[in-house]
């Protein structure tokens, strides 16, 4: 009777003497696990940031000297389409 009774907290006491064994080693494995996330993550914005930097200096003012030469041509055709429609009216009047 006396070795059933003391085994009675046996596992309890057990698990709750060797739960540091596990729990230490998962816990170091979660930490080490985030801290990989954080520093991929980390790694791919600093990337994302610098190809930013990049289109900022080098597509941007070439895009817009592309757009500035862009609206000149469509206002000389706005100036030559004008143009046209006054001749065509004046022949109207004219032949009329």
């Amino acid at each position: 009777m006396h070795l059933l009774a003391s085994n009675v907290g046996g596992p309890f006491e057990w698990f709750s003497q060797h739960i540091q064994t596990v729990a230490w080693p998962a816990i170091f494995i979660v930490i080490w696990r985030v801290s990989k996330y954080v520093e991929r993550i980390s790694t791919q914005a600093g990337k994302t940031i610098g190809q930013i930097d990049t289109m900022a200096t080098n597509c941007f003012p070439t895009m817009q000297a592309s757009l500035q030469k862009q609206d000149d041509l469509l206002h000389s055709m706005d100036v030559s389409l004008k143009t046209v429609a006054e001749n065509s009216q004046r022949r109207r009047s004219d032949f009329q």
